[in-house]
């Protein structure tokens, strides 16, 4: 049947739907056929169709709520080319299972044939909330129901339910608009079967994290080789090669590392699977850069609970952050004492403020921990482990910017769901675009900003009171790390 058929409403003949071919003129919704839920306006169609691959936490055009892969996570719509395939074997499964029930597989991305049938489900789903409706639609299952009054300890004994481990069965829980004028709880289902553990840990698997770990290491040796090259020449002195090289990849990784595997060991304590680090190796070819773009994990399972997604979220730059201060207190201890030499003046306005690092800095001298000297014949010159800690302190800063896809915009997105984090998300972009020293990445967290935030599988329930505090205190840590025009703003001022 030609598309144009489905979306000729001038034209009086009887109207198919395009996709399953059912008389769509008497039907109660004009966006989707009200027999497959395939989408019927044209613009909506070509959007789909032009997607060959599975998309990235996109507004899905009929629930409007934010998912990811080739079909919507919440209400099961289509979503790709793909997708479309995947709502046609589902109509393939109901045919043959007319009884039981059908649900989405994000990691196959295709409709698994759960063996119980929807009486089952529904019944099981009484014994812990009360159901205001029970649809077994073309998208799978959908509840809609009461909020308990405690729904975070009653959403936590549904995720228990041994029927629902059993059948590898995860709840998807939002509080969407079933129409225009009502709000409610609704409850799907995703199915999600766990790899064992000799799967995740397959070399196959694991292999391109290693390759790039090593490759880190070489390019990271080379940046230092490049900094500490300078500073000898700069500076007209020389020390032990070697052992500074060393020591600036050690303390650089050591913080990557750490603050990866804080990530990482949060997901596994909470049993959600996560990949290892893949760290990003760049050849310091332009010089001042660092051999990396850092690394990143991908969290391979959805966030439970909004409390997963903040300590998941702060684990990271906590870890990095303690491990930076001693490495930066260590690197201060290393410090160069040259021979004073002249130098051509550095402008004010060029030299970026880390407030934490300068307060450790004045806490150096004040104390001892850098080496005395005669501030009229020598100089201090920053030890290339010295330089590593104040890098990570701006990592740590930067990581800690409550916006999009970063840790801050992790913990942020928990505490105050999905509206507040993408204009908190915009309202930071916009500061660091204004920093010349964060520019760049602030335009990169821009682009990402308008991409809603997935949150947690169920994003009903709050996350402790506690979380409040943390997340103050993660704002104060990441202030007083990142780089900030001071010296720009007073230049201006005089």
């Amino acid at each position: 049947m030609p598309l144009e058929d489905a979306n000729d409403t001038s034209s009086d003949d009887i109207q198919f739907c395009w996709h399953c071919g059912a008389d769509i003129r008497y039907q109660t919704q004009s966006d989707i056929c009200d027999n497959c839920q395939a989408p019927l306006k044209e613009s909506t169609r070509k959007q789909i169709f032009k997607r060959t691959s599975p998309v990235q936490s996109i507004k899905c055009w009929r629930c409007g709520g934010t998912t990811s892969g080739d079909v919507c996570g919440i209400c099961g719509s289509p979503l790709t080319m793909d997708g479309v395939g995947a709502l046609r074997k589902k109509e393939e499964v109901t045919l043959e299972i007319t009884d039981r029930v059908a649900v989405y597989s994000p990691k196959d991305r295709q409709f698994v044939p759960i063996e119980m049938t929807f009486d089952e489900l529904k019944v099981t789903l009484e014994k812990y909330v009360e159901l205001i409706d029970a649809q077994n639609t073309e998208a799978g299952p959908l509840f809609i129901v009461r909020r308990p009054e405690n729904s975070k300890v009653t959403f936590a004994q549904l995720r228990k339910e041994s029927l629902f481990k059993e059948k590898y069965l995860k709840t998807l829980i939002r509080n969407e608009k079933i129409n225009p004028e009502i709000q409610e709880i609704t409850i799907r289902f995703f199915y999600w079967k766990p790899d064992t553990i000799k799967e995740q840990f397959k070399f196959k698997k694991i292999g391109w994290n290693i390759g790039l770990y090593l490759a880190t290491i070489i390019t990271v040796s080379l940046a230092g080789w490049m900094f500490i090259r300078d500073n000898y020449t700069t500076y007209d002195f020389r020390g032990n090669l070697g052992l500074d090289i060393f020591l600036f990849t050690f303390s650089l990784l050591a913080i990557l590392t750490v603050h990866e595997f804080g990530h990482y060991s949060v997901s596994r304590l909470k049993k959600l699977d996560a990949s290892l680090p893949y760290f990003i190796p760049i050849p310091p070819i332009i010089p001042g850069t660092l051999g990396t773009f850092g690394a990143l994990i991908r969290q391979k399972e959805p966030f439970v609970t909004r409390d997963d997604l903040f300590e998941i979220g702060i684990a990271g730059p906590i870890g990095g952050f303690i491990t930076t201060i001693p490495i930066f207190l260590i690197g201060l201890r290393l410090t160069y004492i040259v021979d004073i030499v002249p130098l051509d003046p550095v402008p004010l306005a060029d030299i970026p403020t880390v407030l934490l690092a300068d307060g450790l800095q004045y806490l150096g001298f004040a104390t001892g921990i850098v080496p005395y000297y005669d501030p009229t014949m020598q100089m201090a010159v920053m030890h290339p482990m010295l330089f590593a800690g104040w890098i990570g302190f701006i990592l740590t800063g930067i990581n800690l910017v409550p916006a999009s896809q970063l840790d801050g915009g992790h913990t942020t997105r928990a505490v105050f769901g999905g509206m507040a984090h993408r204009i908190v998300s915009l309202v930071f972009a916009g500061l660091m675009i204004l920093n010349k020293f964060t520019r760049y990445m602030g335009l990169f967290i821009l682009i990402f900003s308008f991409q809603p935030h997935p949150g947690a599988t169920d994003d009903v329930s709050k996350v402790h009171w506690s979380k409040n505090i943390f997340l103050v205190l993660s704002w104060i840590v990441g202030i007083v790390c990142l780089p900030l025009p001071i010296g720009q703003i007073q230049s201006l001022l005089q």
